[in-house]
């Protein structure tokens, strides 16, 4: 049996996260602000701290920072959670995005905590603690969102985690149809969190907010990840891979780029047709690294394709599941890279996006 710290300042959500991790065989330690969780740490010294961001008194980031400064507690597994990725988000050892899902706080809570007894052996020193300057107006912008975020995702986090724990143990005559009915109100969950994640990212790149965290990343395994990922998501679909005989290397941010290419091939899929196939394929172009996801889908006419990466902007024969924000954040963070997103297609013949990147000098 662990001892797991929980600071939270949301009733609700604390309730749900302490009766999950009860029900995986562990003590809970409960906090409600920052600075009451830093005092149970230090006098229990947890084998895991689970944390909210935005609380009363020291932030999440802050405790974070406070638990590494403490010798003793410097080599505990830190999960931070948040509605925005904060600031400094890097420096723990993960990260959940609220509203969070059952599985995925199960899951890693677990992980977390089998690193917990390796960890407890070797105690790390922490990250070095670093922030960017901030322009007033922008820091006081930003907070107002990050504030708008964890008042919109947190009751969105409690509800999700409530209904996921309902549908887990429905059982009788009825089930399968209450089942369904919870399923979709999931979904329609799941629509919301996307949406106020989209707006507030798109405000964060037209303020020149996001830092990239660059690493050399072979290219060819990483695609090979993503290609894995959707075969994994969506077996009715056939990822082709098309790579180069030699090592591709680019200085990215890996999840960066994860996020622009799981848009393009979400893309693919929705606007798929009868179509079942889409290709992801990578080119070296001098100086440059060039991903092209392709789809033999329905398409756009050309009068389509100037508006296709402008915010707002959904395609003719969108279902309405869109929110007109995915493309444009998509050719934003590729800006940010130094490189390019651009688009060929015509109306019933696909479309291919591609992605160009500089390559690791």
């Amino acid at each position: 049996m662990k001892v797991v710290l929980l600071a939270e300042d949301e009733e609700a959500l604390l309730e749900v996260f302490a009766s999950v991790v009860t029900d995986l065989g562990h003590t809970v330690l409960s906090a409600h602000s920052g600075d009451e969780a830093l005092g149970l740490a230090r006098a229990h010294q947890p084998d895991l701290i689970v944390s909210d961001h935005m609380m009363p008194g020291l932030t999440g980031v802050e405790f974070l920072r406070s638990v590494r400064r403490d010798e003793r507690l410097a080599g505990t597994p830190f999960i931070l959670v948040s509605a925005v990725l904060p600031q400094g988000a890097h420096e723990a050892n993960a990260y959940l995005a609220k509203p969070v899902s059952l599985e995925a706080f199960e899951r890693m809570v677990q992980e977390e905590l089998r690193a917990s007894a390796r960890k407890r052996a070797d105690r790390s020193e922490g990250a070095p603690l670093t922030q960017a300057p901030e322009n007033g107006l922008n820091l006081a912008r930003a907070e107002m969102l990050s504030w708008v975020a964890h008042e919109i995702k947190t009751p969105l986090s409690s509800a999700r985690l409530n209904l996921e724990m309902m549908i887990r143990h429905l059982a009788g005559d009825a089930a399968d149809a209450q089942r369904r009915r919870g399923t979709l109100a999931l979904q329609q969950l799941d629509r919301l969190s996307t949406l106020v994640s989209s707006v507030l990212e798109a405000s964060q790149l037209s303020d020149g907010r996001i830092k990239l965290q660059r690493e050399p990343c072979n290219l060819k395994a990483f695609l090979a990840g993503v290609a894995r990922y959707w075969r994994d998501t969506r077996s009715d679909f056939e990822f082709s891979l098309v790579l180069p005989p030699e090592e591709v290397t680019a200085w990215i941010d890996a999840e960066r780029v994860r996020q622009i290419l799981n848009n393009l091939v979400s893309n693919a899929v929705k606007y798929s047709g009868t179509s079942t196939r889409v290709v992801l394929s990578l080119e070296l172009s001098p100086g440059r690294a060039v991903i092209a996801v392709t789809d033999q889908g329905q398409g756009m006419d050309a009068a389509e394709l100037p508006r296709i990466f402008d915010r707002f902007h959904r395609a003719e024969g969108s279902t309405g599941q869109g929110h007109g924000l995915g493309l444009y954040i998509a050719s934003a963070l590729a800006r940010l890279h130094g490189g390019t997103l651009q688009v060929r297609s015509q109306r019933g013949e696909g479309s291919t996006f591609t992605l160009s990147l500089p390559l690791a000098h």
